[in-house]
């Protein structure tokens, strides 16, 4: 999982560029490592074409166990742009809550 942050101490700014580079590494993380694992699992999986050789059980089971733990990778990801998001909108709100009483 990647590095953890302490929210309070970034400014918005600081907030928002972290957002954005972590959702760009999200998104490249399900385009070139989950989606291929979990395509690979789905081609081992099918049943065999006549005349040919049948994905071996253990084969199986080491392809599903990589894509178990790269969605736990990706679990743990999403939940860390989603704290980034929260506490973007919060500094926005309180932004605006003390832009409205001035």
């Amino acid at each position: 999982m990647t590095r953890s942050l302490n929210l309070s101490q970034l400014t918005l700014r600081d907030k928002i560029r972290e957002a954005a580079r972590r959702s760009h590494d999200l998104n490249e993380h399900l385009e070139q490592a989950f989606v291929p694992k979990v395509h690979a699992l789905r081609k081992l999986s099918r049943p065999p074409e006549p005349d040919s050789i049948p994905a071996q059980d253990t084969s199986i089971r080491h392809q599903a166990a990589s894509v178990l733990e790269s969605e736990k990778y990706t679990v743990g990801m999403d939940e860390e742009v989603s704290a980034l998001f929260a506490a973007i909108v919060e500094d926005v709100e309180q932004a605006l809550d003390k832009k409205a009483f001035h």
